[in-house]
């Protein structure tokens, strides 16, 4: 994991810590985001509602947990690329063979939590802090990718 210096995974795990401190309110709020932001994305979502008061809906509450916990096992590995990889693995296969999610959504995701972390963190989200961020989306990127070409589905 050479793209990630020290001082971007103690950039990352600092606003995580952050992040993580609320999972459900702070991943409520990106699943709403993603919503808005990239409307399309709302097709892919069949167990939980896309339209309505999401601000109250408790499967909304419930996914943006998912959403926390999942970057939050990769925010946990980042000094373990393997481990990183295995768990991106299953999400990539998951949300491509049951969900058939496109890879590209991911990607609309990265953005969103992007935005989120500046609103909530202001200043605290520094042009060096979302490069760190922006360095480690890279590479998630790069490797639900890679999982999405290697497996076939089932």
């Amino acid at each position: 994991m050479a793209l990630l210096t020290d001082a971007d995974k103690k950039n990352i795990q600092h606003i995580w810590a952050k992040l993580f401190e609320n999972p459900e309110e702070n991943g409520k709020t990106i699943v709403i985001r993603l919503f808005t932001d990239y409307p399309e994305t709302k097709a892919y979502f069949k167990t939980i509602p896309t339209e309505g008061n999401l601000q109250e809906d408790p499967l909304v509450r419930f996914h943006g947990r998912r959403v926390m916990v999942a970057l939050n096992q990769v925010a946990e590995n980042l000094d373990n690329w393997k481990q990183a990889c295995r768990i991106l693995d299953r999400l990539a296969v998951k949300h491509k063979n049951v969900h058939q999610v496109p890879s590209v959504n991911f990607q609309s995701m990265f953005q969103v939590i992007l935005s989120v972390c500046k609103e909530l963190l202001g200043n605290e989200f520094s042009t060096e802090v979302s490069l760190s961020w922006e360095k480690l989306f890279s590479l998630l990127s790069e490797q639900i990718n890679a999982s999405y070409m290697s497996t076939s589905k089932s």
